[in-house]
């Protein structure tokens, strides 16, 4: 097994932040500088443009909190929200926000990502004359747009559900895409337009991040407007120097929002790496070019990665966290563009297992399988990526080489699996959220009895029951749900380790586990003939930690 301890002796606090915070630096540096090997030279044009959004983040800031965000937005009539368009995260949070607006404020949505003059195909969409697919055909959102629709479609679910207006405010080829001074110009007659049309609504603005420095967007709104002034708040997204300033005092998983004055916020909702990493992968998965080396960029070593490389940096980021080597020479990752991930499954696995990773493929599900190395990556993003990888450095602690889809046998391995893997995926992204038990009764509630989709959740459901009666009752003859399709453990084991995992990151951001709890964790024998009992023992232990037991 090749893991190494890095770090010996004793070391003083500010010693290993210094190395945490140097170690991602080098990680941010090396990412952005693979993005600039698909997106070329940045333009003079651009790097003057972005020089004002810079500034703007380099003021001073103080710590703030949500609670100011919601006082401020019922005060506003216009919110300009920082976007960056591949990465889903940036979009969520502002659906965070517009979902505890539209019970307060009327609203209304205007949206760089849709064109103005297609304003009759969105109308169609949301009025449901149109279905999804022809809608994404009129408005050419492959052609004009060209990021993630699913990263948007939560927002347009959103807008139907409540029936709020979404409004197109960018141009539709009449202006060069080039001259973003020209488009900030156009956009801000649109956004003024829709807000003296629903002059009691709060329109708000989902718009490229570099567009909501003062002198770009709002100074464009602020002519506009004249001599009647509009209340505008700016909510930037993920600064990296004030994450940055914030790790340094170790406060960068505690504050989520700074602000410059009371009309501009820095919104931190994901570590800067994390952004750029899914910036990466989305330009990997989305432009299939033959990148040609320049020679500044052999000098400083730029180099083209793929799956593999990603999944193989992350496993080195989860490890410098746990102050160990690990070698990534045994990874293999496949992806939903590679037709040859069924073949290697089929070559690799029983029938009985094939037809589980056939199952998993199908339903758009990552999995890891240790004897191997083979990674099958679903989803280009960095929180998938980050999973397999750490069930990789689980699977080299554990000294894993089975699957464990065995079923229903196997059901709380794969759980425990699933946890490990979740709970080292936080220390590539501390932000990422996880499920809830109401979560997961909400998306029962959605489906029809007859639905198969519905077997995961009830299984998971059925296996939390069982487990609150293990641990405060002692009973565990209750008999588990048992579904008509193996996949559905395996989804079920997903959702409860995203939930357990989920629960020991908080206790180690609490500073009531450390990294040696956490490689004891990792380090338990799944073929233990212990193991049911020490799965049952551990959930006890959280509950009295979590309460502050800690005897």
């Amino acid at each position: 097994m090749a893991i190494h301890h890095r770090y010996v002796g004793a070391r003083r606090s500010s010693d290993i932040t210094n190395t945490w915070l140097s170690e991602r630096k080098e990680i941010l540096h090396k990412i952005k500088d693979q993005v600039r090997l698909y997106l070329g030279k940045e333009s003079d044009e651009l790097k003057s443009y972005a020089h004002f959004y810079r500034n703007d983040l380099k003021r001073k800031w103080k710590e703030s909190h949500w609670n100011d965000i919601d006082v401020c937005l019922q005060q506003v009539e216009i919110v300009l929200g920082g976007d960056f368009h591949p990465f889903s995260q940036a979009q969520r949070t502002h659906l965070r926000l517009l979902r505890k607006l539209v019970n307060e404020r009327s609203l209304v949505l205007a949206l760089e990502c849709l064109a103005f003059d297609d304003q009759v195909f969105v109308d169609n969409y949301l009025q449901g004359h149109i279905e999804e697919k022809v809608f994404l055909e009129r408005v050419q959102w492959d052609e004009k747009w060209g990021f993630p629709w699913a990263h948007y479609k939560p927002i347009f679910d959103f807008a139907k559900l409540h029936k709020v207006p979404i409004k197109g405010i960018n141009s539709s080829r009449g202006l060069e895409l080039s001259n973003l001074n020209q488009r900030d110009h156009f956009s801000a007659q649109k956004i003024f337009e829709v807000h003296k049309k629903n002059p009691e609504a709060l329109v708000y603005v989902i718009y490229g991040d570099l567009h909501i420095a003062q002198n770009h967007l709002p100074k464009s709104i602020k002519k506009i407007a004249g001599k009647k002034p509009v209340d505008v708040v700016c909510f930037y997204l993920n600064s990296e120097e004030i994450y940055f300033q914030l790790a340094e005092v170790k406060k960068e998983n505690k504050i989520e929002v700074v602000k410059f004055n009371d009309r501009e916020f820095c919104l931190l909702t994901s570590p800067p790496w994390v952004k750029w990493h899914s910036y990466l992968m989305y330009l990997e998965e989305n432009f299939d070019v033959d990148l040609e080396l320049e020679e500044d960029d052999e000098e400083f070593g730029f180099v083209k990665m793929d799956h593999t490389d990603h999944v193989s940096d992350l496993v080195k980021m989860i490890a410098a966290a746990l102050t160990v080597e690990i070698k990534t020479d045994a990874i293999e990752v496949y992806s939903l563009n590679d037709p040859q991930a069924l073949i290697a499954t089929k070559k690799i696995l029983n029938p009985v297992e094939f037809e589980l990773a056939h199952s998993l493929i199908r339903d758009d599900r990552s999995f890891y399988i240790p004897k191997q190395g083979f990674f099958y990556l679903s989803k280009s993003t960095v929180n998938h990526a980050a999973s397999l990888a750490g069930q990789y450095i689980h699977a080299r602690y554990s000294q894993r080489q089975e699957l464990y889809w065995s079923f229903p046998n196997d059901f709380t391995v794969m759980i425990w699996v699933e946890a490990m893997g979740f709970l080292l995926s936080k220390f590539v992204n501390p932000k990422r959220k996880s499920q809830s038990m109401a979560d997961l009764k909400k998306q029962l509630q959605a489906f029809d009895k007859e639905d198969r989709a519905r077997e995961p959740l009830l299984l998971a459901l059925d296996q939390k029951m069982i487990e609150l009666l293990a641990v405060y009752s002692e009973k565990r003859e209750v008999k588990l749900f048992a579904p008509s399709q193996k996949a559905s453990y395996l989804h079920a084991a997903a959702f409860m380790g995203e939930i357990l995992g989920d629960r020991y990151f908080v206790l180690y951001q609490q500073e009531i586990l450390d990294i040696d709890n956490i490689k004891s964790l990792l380090s338990k024998d799944l073929k233990s003939p212990d193991f049911q009992s020490f799965y049952i023992a551990e959930l006890k232990r959280l509950d009295r930690l979590e309460i502050g037991d800690l005897g």
